[in-house]
């Protein structure tokens, strides 16, 4: 799955605004800031292509928007912008690049597997104005309805829109679509458009979002690829089939979980175990300080800049601890990158909310678990990254070797005999 802020995403917002803009292809300007997850890829200055968030920090947008430039310092991302000629909107957010994948298969001739992602040095903060969107993962049935948005020409090599436009499509049979191209449409692609033709995508739409309503929000179906001409008849557009792509974005956007940039110390080589000293102390064995920061998802859980729990970082927004711990939203706070809590760690953040598992009546408690929301994305960096969550269907055995990591005593009150 993609690891998004569920109760935005796909959720479009709206906010009065100026008077609208002529119309493009068959379209009409958008209200402000009504497609949130719509993002403009910047090469040096200029807007060059669109895109669509799907994480704090990664969008989905065309291969083809860098076929000829693919270096990230020539390439910014701009979110929570309207109207391109207005350099001080309030929503909106510039974004620096630091990496740049394009499939490794993409093919410039044939199309094929037209898809890439970016990933910005910095998450994104979503609000109002900037929230992702899931992907579609339902049949792509023909004439459906969906909308395409851009900056893109007005009329084919017409001027550029200076304010987001959009246009309502109709999905396309395979059967339709290779009428139409003769056949060189692949599964990996489909068409969207009108057969008599008059509304499409046109120039400068590339890698921008086909986003299809499911009944309750959007969701991406398709990326803006390509064509013949703009809005002509029996052309209509065709896009990338984001949902096949699922798996190898998946794997990219998560690549960094659960992997420490720092060398881990060695461990002791023995199992963990509890045992009492000749002075009558329960200690437990085999613990070790570990290397500075080299567990990066381990965060301090405190109070009044006290620490009292541990917890572990999941997610950009999310943080698992124990229930027991009982975390108070808006008083305690997230200590990310600590190493000795005696000094100032990387980063400090509030909790906003705290989510805790309903109590199964059970002692111990079979399902000691909260989770908490932290007020502001975290910044994943060599010290802060998060850990791998296991699919469902993994089972814990004892192939496993694990380790636990914390501030907690490793010694308890003497034993008088």
């Amino acid at each position: 799955m993609i690891y998004t802020n569920t109760d935005l995403a796909g959720v479009r917002s709206f906010v009065p605004e100026q008077e609208m803009e002529v119309r493009i292809i068959g379209g009409v300007e958008a209200w402000a800031h009504s497609w949130p997850w719509q993002v403009s890829l910047r090469f040096t200055t200029m807007p060059a292509c669109g895109g669509a968030i799907i994480a704090p920090q990664w969008v989905l947008t065309a291969a083809h928007c860098f076929k000829q430039y693919n270096k990230v310092d020539f390439w910014t991302v701009m979110v929570g912008k309207h109207d391109l000629e207005n350099p001080n909107e309030e929503c909106q957010q510039l974004v620096a690049i630091s990496k740049i994948v394009t499939h490794k298969d993409y093919n410039r001739m044939t199309k094929m597997h037209d898809i890439a992602l970016v990933k910005m040095k910095t998450p994104l903060v979503f609000n109002q104005c900037v929230r992702p969107i899931e992907i579609w993962m339902g049949p792509i049935e023909p004439k459906k309805q969906c909308t395409v948005t851009g900056w893109g020409t007005t009329r084919e090599n017409g001027p550029r829109a200076n304010r987001l436009q959009e246009v309502n499509v109709t999905c396309l049979s395979p059967e339709d679509c290779n009428k139409f191209y003769r056949g060189v449409v692949q599964p990996t692609m489909f068409c969207a458009g009108d057969p008599e033709g008059g509304i499409d995508a046109c120039q400068g739409d590339s890698g921008g979002p086909l986003s299809c309503y499911t009944g309750s929000r959007y969701e991406l179906a398709g990326v803006v690829s390509w064509g013949v001409g703009c809005g002509r008849a029996q052309r209509p557009g065709v896009y990338t089939k984001v949902q096949v792509y699922l798996d190898w974005i998946n794997e990219l956007i998560q690549e960094s979980c659960g992997q420490s940039k720092i060398l881990t110390c060695r461990l002791d080589s023995r199992p963990a175990g509890v045992y009492v000293t000749l002075e009558g102390e329960v200690r437990v064995g085999s613990v070790t300080e570990a290397c500075a920061n080299s567990w990066p998802w381990q965060v301090s859980l405190q109070s009044k800049g006290r620490h009292y729990c541990s917890g572990t970082l999941i997610h950009h927004h999310w943080v698992l601890a124990p229930q027991h711990c009982h975390s108070k939203a808006t008083v305690d706070t997230v200590v990310l990158g600590g190493h000795d809590l005696r000094f100032m760690a990387a980063q400090t953040i509030p909790v906003d909310e705290v989510f805790s598992h309903p109590h199964d009546g059970t002692f111990p408690s079979t399902s000691d678990l909260t989770l908490i929301k932290l007020s502001v994305p975290a910044r994943f960096d060599d010290t802060v990254s998060p850990v791998c969550l296991p699919h469902e269907d993994v089972k814990l055995d004892d192939s496993w070797s694990c380790v636990t990591t914390g501030w907690g005593s490793s010694k308890s009150a003497r034993i008088e005999g």
